[in-house]
């Protein structure tokens, strides 16, 4: 995990910060170009500013004061998905994830030119800050396109949501998610907190119905503070560092208040985000994946065998932002049944990226065309991704069923306490 965005100190202006803390990183870059054919944008326009190099180069022009941050270059910054794969090649150690947040920074500070082709900056803010990030309002939005597409409105529901509607998944479950008992146990081994995300009461809710239920079979109490929010990912990558220090900050209050130190996170990209909180609150971050393998054998509860094909997705968060590639493979495996297939491409980012999915839609499904591709020749029963984002986007493609690893892990606890 790359460290925060800098402050500024005393008697210096916040770009003045920004500029030397980007000049220190991006000087880090040998232009050795190792990185350029792994970058997925790079990929698509074998434009030399869509890649990582290019982009460097960018932000050290700006920083510099060499380079005037019109909208030609804000777009070239804009679209970097933030996969950082080139950071898991690069011989030098350039901390590219860091220095792209502190460039858009740089450019929010200079309110450059707005470059999203699906409508203003503005428009973009308000959705982020009024609706995706609003737990319980995004949560009753959810319901509605459920009812929608449960009366066979699905396609009218996705026009009318506008840009966001290609985004929408074309096939939802409506199956209640599984519970591994009624029954509470006599004691229980410890307590840890559940961080939900923005996205618990909508298109995450079945993962987060599973991990409760998997938690609870491990031999610990789940608890869930209501005054969590966003984990701070969107306005982190969105050039509002300071915002995402707050409402992080926010979350270490809540689930201090609620009494416990270990949060336990249901998706990879708020898990990376809440590890930026400094190790000063005592707090210990695992994705829910991550916890589950680390339980002693004893603690595990009897597994049904599940005989179904996977196609196992990889997310970015997963696979760099927490250096974690093969933990959802690890945990699956460990269910009796599963037959796991790899999906081609699988270390190239899907494309769904956060907010990128909204803004640059054109450039988010031409990523995604091959892992459908993929996805339709292996022929699973069902597609694992650890992250909401990378899921929804997948089944936004194509009618797929796509669910968490817990999702599965919860299933096969279920059906073997029957």
């Amino acid at each position: 995990m790359n460290s925060p965005n800098p402050t500024a100190s005393a008697g210096q202006p916040p770009s003045t910060t920004l500029d030397q803390a980007i000049q220190s990183d991006a000087l880090d870059c040998v232009m050795c170009g190792i990185c350029v054919p792994h970058c997925p944008t790079f990929s698509l326009t074998h434009n030399e500013a869509d890649g990582p190099r290019g982009r460097i180069s960018l932000l050290l022009g700006i920083s510099q004061g060499e380079l005037p941050p019109d909208a030609d270059v804000s777009r070239h910054l804009d679209t970097c998905l933030t996969c950082r794969a080139c950071e898991t090649v690069c011989p030098s150690g350039v901390a590219y994830g860091r220095l792209i947040d502190n460039g858009r920074t740089r450019l929010a500070q200079e309110s450059a030119p707005a470059t999203h082709p699906r409508g203003e900056a503005w428009f973009w803010r308000l959705l982020r800050d009024q609706l995706l990030t609003r737990r319980r309002r995004l949560g009753m939005a959810w319901q509605v396109y459920r009812g929608m597409q449960r009366l066979g409105l699905g396609g009218m529901a996705r026009r009318l949501a506008g840009p966001m509607g290609r985004a929408l998944p074309r096939q939802l479950s409506h199956a209640t998610p599984p519970q591994a008992s009624t029954q509470e146990p006599k004691s229980y081994r410890g307590r840890v907190g559940l961080f939900m995300g923005c996205t618990g009461a909508a298109m995450n809710a079945p993962a987060v119905a599973a991990a409760r239920a998997a938690i609870t079979a491990f031999g610990y109490q789940p608890v869930i503070p209501r005054d969590q929010i966003c984990c701070g990912a969107m306005h982190a990558h969105s050039g509002e560092p300071e915002a995402a220090a707050r409402q992080r900050e926010r979350n270490a209050a809540a689930f201090k208040a609620a009494g416990v130190d270990e949060i336990i996170v249901v998706g990879t990209a708020c898990s990376a985000e809440l590890a930026a909180l400094p190790a000063s609150h005592g707090l210990t971050i695992r994705e829910i994946t991550e916890w589950l393998l680390e339980r002693e054998p004893a603690e595990w509860p009897r597994l049904a065998r599940l005989d179904h094909r996977v196609a196992l997705h990889t997310p970015c968060s997963q696979r760099n932002h927490l250096a974690q590639p093969d933990v959802s493979r690890r945990l699956l495996e460990a269910i009796p049944g599963l037959e796991l297939l790899e999906i081609d491409g699988n270390a190239r980012c899907c494309g769904a990226a956060g907010m990128h999915v909204l803004l640059y839609p054109e450039q988010a499904e031409r990523l995604r065309e091959p892992k459908l591709a993929s996805i339709k020749q292996l022929a699973p029963d069902l597609v694992v991704s650890a992250n909401v984002g990378c899921a929804t986007h997948l089944a936004a493609g194509a009618k797929l069923v796509v669910k968490q690893p817990v999702e599965l892990l919860a299933e096969s606890i279920a059906a073997a306490s029957r």
